[in-house]
């Protein structure tokens, strides 16, 4: 080989060098999010821009707080923004190639005048279930939804839902609609843990909402029916209204619907985070924990 065809090659090796590091991340950002006490702030929103220009990039925490990103080199700005928290806003990081750059952030509750306490109904008892995304308070309504509110307080006062799990979650990108009978659908679903499910209660009869006046609008509280015209542990959160799962609605081939017996009174919010954890299929990967679940005074 001439040496100018070695140097040829040797530009060439330098060339293909240079683009498989640029095709490579150089830098990596990690950190916890953590409240004031140092309990771990789960699904906090991070946007990461570059100053230097580019789209931003954005991530959420995991549910023990932590959170890594791959970043090239550069200087950045990070917004961390979270439900019942200040924003924090950190600026002038620098990435360097093939660093880690380690950032924690304790985020802050605002001052601010208390917010109201949700009324409960004639009826209606409160149920606090506590995940790493934050609480969620239903409205049990025990008055217009006798069966199935008792069904599902034997459970929380047995202790069951300790520990269980929502495990299901639907939502545009996971969720093939047939319509009319099966319109898109958003929700969330869970239940006690598959390692207890011997603990578990007889099936209750499906109390359809022809007889409870319920009905399945966003926000609404109801039972996962198991064979037919029955229901046991499992219940699901709706996130837009869904008259298909209403008595004389399509979803089931029978048109008996599903059992709604509750409302979401606070923790919403929380609802909508766990439907965008990540998902196989329609399988929660991995299923978000229900750390437990109690009766409470609102």
């Amino acid at each position: 080989m001439t040496r100018r065809l070695r140097l040829l090659a040797s530009a060439l090796v330098l060339v293909a060098a240079a683009s498989l590091a640029a095709q490579q991340p150089a830098g990596d950002l990690f950190g916890t999010v953590v409240a004031e006490g140092g309990a771990p702030v789960a699904g906090a929103a991070l946007t990461v821009q570059n100053i230097a220009g580019g789209p931003p990039v954005a991530i959420v925490t995991r549910p023990d707080g932590t959170y890594r990103l791959p970043l090239p080199p550069g200087i950045y700005r990070v917004q961390f923004v979270a439900d019942g928290f200040d924003t924090a806003l950190r600026t002038g990081l620098v990435i360097f190639e093939g660093r880690q750059l380690e950032l924690n952030v304790t985020l802050r509750r605002p001052i601010a005048a208390p917010i109201a306490t949700p009324s409960l109904g004639e009826g209606e008892v409160a149920v606090r279930i506590e995940t790493p995304f934050g609480s969620i308070d239903l409205a049990i309504d025990t008055r217009r939804a006798p069966v199935t509110a008792a069904n599902f307080l034997k459970y929380v006062d047995a202790g069951l839902y300790n520990g269980g799990r929502f495990h299901r979650a639907t939502r545009p990108d996971n969720y093939t609609p047939q319509p009319p009978n099966r319109p898109p659908m958003e929700l969330i679903q869970g239940g006690i843990t598959p390692t207890r499910r011997a603990e578990g209660f007889p099936p209750i009869p499906l109390e359809r909402t022809s007889a409870t006046g319920l009905t399945h609008v966003a926000g609404i509280v109801s039972m996962a029916r198991g064979a037919p015209d029955t229901a046991t542990s499992d219940f699901f959160i709706l996130l837009d209204d869904q008259p298909s799962l209403d008595f004389g609605g399509r979803r089931f081939d029978d048109a008996q619907g599903a059992a709604a017996f509750g409302r979401v009174v606070a923790g919403l919010n929380v609802v909508r985070r766990i439907q965008q954890q990540p998902v196989q299929g329609q399988n929660l990967t991995p299923p978000v924990p229900i750390t437990r679940a109690w009766r409470v005074i609102l």
